[in-house]
Parts: C-alpha cells; structure tokens; sequence
C-alpha cells in the first residue's frame, strides 16, 4: 500500500515526516510513503482567514495527483485546509483522512468540555468542526473553548521553536484548568514537550496515521 501525506508547510521534513512518518513507514513495512507539499496553500489560507476556493482546486489537483501515482490512500497534516478536505473527499477514489479527525473522535470519548489549543487562528475553527461532528455521530453533547497561542506559529516559521514552544506551553497551562481534554490544533505543536496534567492532552500523530491505513486496509478489501 501507498500513503500520501498531503502538507502544507515546506518544513514538512522536521514537523512531520522525521517524527511521524518515517517511524510509522518503519513500523508498517506493508506501507510505502510520498509526500506532496504545497506552502502557498497555507500562506493563501491565512491572508483569506479561511481555505478559499484556489486553494480547494489546487488540493483536489494535488489528491488527484497522488492517485495517479499510486497512492492508496491520503493523510492531509494541515487542519487550517481540512475543511476543505472533507468537502473534497467524496470526489477522491481513495480514503482521506484530516489529520485532526482521529483525534476529535477520541477527545469527544474522553471529554464533555474540550479545549483545543492552536498556534495559528486558521486552524482552530476545522478542529472545532471536527469535533462537533464526531459529537453528534455519537449522540454525545460536547462543550468546547478555544485558546490561541498568538504569535507561537510566527515564531515556529522563523525557525524559533523555543519561543514557539514555550507560547504554546504557557496558554496551555491557562486551557488545561478550564476543560476536560485538550486537543492541540496542528501538528507542529505536537512536539511541544509540557508537564503531566491530571487531564489528557491530545496531539496528532500515530493516532492519525493508524487510522488512515485501518481505512486503506478496508478499501483494498472491498475492491
């Protein structure tokens, strides 16, 4: 099988593929990795403050892409753009998958007040949809407060992460008392290491990747 992970940001390599990826690849040798990358998607999506219809064109293109290529499936590690994504994915032949939407779907069973924590304004609100969503397919009412780590994503992209970090550690610290679980937004904050809370944190990762591949899996059965 062939995984597609769709992002957004030309540091793709050190967020994403270094922590995540090349660790999941290694893990499922069943599974064989490429990448699309795209950081004007990101640069258009927060000058508009939302995923605009450009940017919708060009993603279905990029997806179309990786089908042509082979892929099996697509993982899209940008949450500011994935509003996007599901209105794209019944038009995909192949399972896609938000990189949030694993994520949500577990908050919304641990939690009945979820933070989501985020260091880029974009991001937060397809998070929060996320979740709402995963919600009302579980028949379960969910209450949920967004905290914005201002400036923290800035930081990350002049290639600061310690100030990153330690924004995104301090809102976190003001969220974690207010909820019962916090999600955090982007997977560029999933690195951030913070103290243990008596609440969970949730971060993007391995819970996403296992999810695409169970939902490759079930694709190729059905064929």
């Amino acid at each position: 099988m062939k995984l597609c992970t769709l992002h957004t940001t030309d540091k793709f390599m050190e967020m994403m593929s270094d922590p995540f990826t090349k660790p999941f690849l290694a893990d499922n040798p069943d599974v064989e990795g490429m990448d699309i990358a795209d950081s004007s998607l990101i640069a258009e999506t927060q000058k508009a403050g939302y995923a605009t219809p450009s940017v919708a064109r060009r993603m279905y293109n990029y997806m179309m892409c990786a089908v042509d290529a082979g892929a099996d499936g697509i993982l899209v590690t940008c949450t500011s753009v994935n509003t996007v994504t599901k209105a794209i994915r019944p038009l995909i032949p192949i399972p896609v998958v938000g990189i949030e939407e694993p994520v949500a779907e577990r908050a919304v069973e641990i939690g009945g007040k979820i933070g989501i924590l985020s260091s880029l304004a974009t991001s937060a609100k397809p998070v929060e949809n996320s979740i709402l969503e995963a919600a009302a397919a579980a028949g379960k009412k969910v209450e949920t407060s967004i905290c914005v780590a201002d400036g923290a994503f800035e930081a990350l992209m002049r290639g600061d992460r310690p100030l990153h970090d330690e924004k995104v550690r301090i809102a976190l610290d003001k969220l974690v008392k207010e909820v019962d679980v916090v999600v955090f937004a982007q997977m560029s904050m999933a690195l951030v290491e913070h103290p243990d809370y008596p609440i969970e944190v949730l971060k993007f990762g391995r819970l996403s990747y296992d999810a695409i591949r169970k939902k490759m899996i079930a694709h190729k059965n059905q064929k």
